[in-house]
């Protein structure tokens, strides 16, 4: 089975690239304020760790930072409130 391009592998479970992880996860949090349910939180727990796993990737010397993941994900919705 071939990977697209833009996809890497960690631990055999693919990881998107940041700006991909980053949409993938904006659009399941959109979608989870728009219609809260079971499923719209799995879907968006799912697009968070892949948004982390993709920030450790591209940025592995502050996966070992304190909080520096959350500093990121709260600067990507920083216009509004959480």
């Amino acid at each position: 089975m071939q990977q697209p391009e833009n996809l890497h592998i960690i631990n055999e479970r693919p990881v998107p690239e940041l700006a991909t992880a980053i949409d993938q996860w904006l659009a399941a949090r959109d979608q989870f304020k728009t219609e809260p349910s079971d499923e719209n939180l799995s879907d968006y727990d799912a697009t968070l760790h892949d948004l982390g796993a993709a920030w450790n990737e591209r940025y592995p010397d502050y996966a070992d930072t304190l909080e520096a993941f959350q500093w990121y994900r709260l600067g990507l919705i920083a216009p509004e409130e959480e």
